[in-house]
C-alpha cells in the first residue's frame, strides 16, 4: 500500500483528531511507515520491555516504561515528498550565555575530580506554523540512516526526531550496539579532520560499552567493528559497532547495562550525572531517552537524539554536545547551533 503526499497529510491529520495515542516510525535504511495506534487512551506501562509495542522514556530512568501496544497496526511504503523550495533558516542565539557557563563548569569539574567527560544540552524554543505531518515526511527522506518517528500521547506530549544512534538490536538471539561520538559538518568529497578531543571522546564510549557488556557477557563474546565515520544528514560522527550472543540475558538487562551511556551522559557515568543534576536547570524530558519497537522477534531501541517536542505553536529542540578538559567553550557554542540548523532546516 502507497499513498500519495496529500494523502498521508489527510492520514495523518486524522490519526491526531481522534486524540488516542499513536507513533509513526521509519527504521534506518527502509522505505516503509510504521503505525502503531491505540484504540483508548489508556496509559500502557511494561516493566519488562517485553511487551509487543512501541517505548518511549525519558533521560533519567524510570522503573516502568511507557508503550503503545500494536492494537491497530498500518505499514505502507514512504510516501513521496514534493518539495516547496524552501529556504535556509537562520537559527537565532538563545541561552548562550547558559550554555557557555556549562561547559565552563564542566572543564572547571574535570580539572579538580575524576570526571573526564561530560555531555551537557539546552533548549532551543523555535515558533513554527507549517505542517507536522509535511515535515515528519521531509525528515524521512533527509535521514536515510536514521530512526524517524512521530509520538503522540497525552502522557508525554508530542515529539518528534531523526536519530542516528541505536542503543540496541536484537535478532536471532544477537545482540547489537554502538559508539557514538564525535561530531563535525558533513563536506562532500572531504575526509572528515577528527582530532584527538573526538577520538578521545568516542574511545571513551567504546570502552564503558566493552565493559559493561563484560559484566554479563563472556569477553570472548564480543566482538567489535573497526571505528568509522557514520553519516547523519549534514554532519558525520565518529562509530564502532559492538556484536553478542544474548544467551539467557534480557532486553530489560542490556538497557540497564548500557542507558545513559557516556554519549549522552559522560564519563564516568553516575559523576556525570551528578554533575547535570547539579548545573542543567532544564528538564532533558524525553530527550536522551528510550525509544523504539519491541516485537516477538526482533528489538530495536534507540536513543532520542536530534528530537523536537512538539507544542501548538511552536518546537522545543533539544541539543547537546560532550564536553572534555580539551573542549573550547565558543566551539562548542557553535556546535550546538549547527545541530539545532540540522533539525530546524529539515522542519
Amino acid at each position: 500500500m502507497s499513498k500519495s503526499q496529500n494523502e498521508f497529510i489527510a492520514f495523518f491529520e486524522a490519526l491526531h483528531a481522534k486524540q488516542h495515542p499513536f507513533v509513526l516510525f521509519r527504521l534506518p535504511q527502509t522505505k516503509e511507515v510504521v503505525v502503531y495506534q491505540q484504540t483508548e487512551k489508556k496509559h500502557h506501562q511494561t516493566k519488562t520491555l517485553t511487551k509487543k509495542g512501541f517505548v518511549f522514556a525519558p533521560f533519567l530512568e524510570e522503573e516502568s516504561y511507557t508503550y503503545i501496544p500494536n492494537q491497530i497496526e498500518k505499514r505502507f511504503v514512504v510516501p513521496q515528498y514534493i518539495s516547496n523550495n524552501e529556504t535556509t533558516k537562520v537559527v537565532d542565539v538563545q541561552n548562550k550565555s547558559y550554555y557557555m557557563e556549562l561547559v565552563t563548569a564542566a572543564k572547571n569539574t574535570i580539572k579538580q575530580s575524576n570526571l573526564e567527560k561530560v555531555v551537557v544540552s539546552r533548549e532551543h524554543v523555535q515558533p513554527y506554523t507549517g505542517s507536522i505531518a509535511l515535515s515528519f515526511l521531509k525528515l524521512i527522506h533527509t535521514y536515510p540512516n536514521a530512526m524517524v518517528y512521530y509520538w503522540s500521547h497525552p502522557h508525554s506530549g508530542d515529539w518528534m526526531g531523526a536519530t542516528p544512534e541505536t542503543l540496541l538490536h536484537i535478532k536471532d538471539g544477537i545482540c547489537k550496539t554502538m559508539a557514538l561520538a564525535g561530531t563535525l559538518p558533513y563536506q562532500e568529497g572531504t575526509p572528515p579532520n577528527w582530532t584527538s578531543k573526538e577520538l578521545d571522546e568516542q574511545q571513551m564510549v567504546a570502552n564503558f560499552i566493552q565493559n559493561q557488556l563484560e559484566i554479563i557477557f563472556p569477553k570472548n563474546d564480543i566482538s567489535l567493528s573497526p571505528t568509522y565515520t557514520k553519516r547523519a544528514g549534514n554532519l558525520v560522527h565518529l562509530c564502532a559497532d559492538f556484536e553478542v550472543p544474548l544467551t539467557n540475558a534480557t532486553t530489560l538487562d542490556v538497557v540497564r547495562l548500557l542507558h545513559p551511556t557516556p554519549a549522552i551522559a559522560g564519563v564516568p557515568v553516575n559523576e556525570s550525572l551528578a554533575f547535570l543534576a547539579a548545573h542543567e536547570t532544564h528538564n532533558r524530558s524525553y530527550y536522551a531517552g528510550v525509544l523504539g519497537p519491541i516485537a516477538s522477534d526482533t528489538v530495536h531501541l534507540f536513543v532520542n537524539l536530534r528530537c523536537a517536542e512538539v507544542m501548538q505553536k511552536s518546537l522545543t529542540l533539544y541539543v547537546g554536545g560532550g564536553i572534555t578538559a580539551q573542549s573550547d567553550a565558543e566551539r562548542e557554542w557553535v556546535e550546538s547551533q549547527r545541530k539545532a540548523e540540522t533539525l530546524l532546516n529539515v522542519i
